[in-house]
């Protein structure tokens, strides 16, 4: 929920007593569609936090009620939890996957249709983008709008000529 909500950075930026340049990666994302809240996840759940602040600041996290559990393996003899890391290589392996994921092959001046949201159904141009938005003119008979639509709710629109 909290991913939906677009608190859940917030609240584990609170919870460490981190600030905004310690690196966090939340495989998801949120877009607004009218009312309703649509999000993409790559990994449904799982949450990415870089290593170097004490282990038992990791642990704390599990006494928060939208945390279950903080992964770790068995180490040694006692069976004493020990974090599990990931090497960077892989996270950005994960980026790279998840920016694939919620952007698509629609380049600059396309002709596009919008697939969901509140202009589905709709064609319009691509005139530019950011992120993982677009901004795509929309021509209607009395009206000339430019929208701000996620790229996985556009489809481009190829002349069969």
């Amino acid at each position: 929920m909290k991913v939906e909500e677009g608190v859940l950075e917030a609240s584990l930026r609170s919870d460490l007593g981190i600030g905004p340049d310690f690196p966090i990666f939340i495989p998801a994302v949120t877009y607004t569609k009218g009312k309703r809240k649509f999000t993409v996840q790559l990994m449904e759940g799982y949450v990415f936090v870089a290593s170097g602040l004490p282990e038992t600041t990791y642990f704390s996290l599990e006494r928060k009620p939208y945390i279950t559990q903080v992964i770790t393996t068995n180490s040694g003899s006692h069976e004493m939890r020990v974090l599990s890391t990931i090497p960077n290589s892989k996270i950005e392996s994960l980026r790279k996957k998840f920016r694939e994921l919620v952007t698509s092959d629609i380049v600059l001046y396309d002709e596009v249709q919008v697939l969901d949201g509140p202009y589905r159904g709709l064609e319009g141009r691509v005139l530019g983008s950011v992120a993982d938005l677009a901004f795509v003119e929309i021509t209607l008979r009395s009206l000339k709008a430019i929208a701000t639509i996620p790229l996985v709710f556009l489809e481009s629109v190829k002349d069969e000529k």
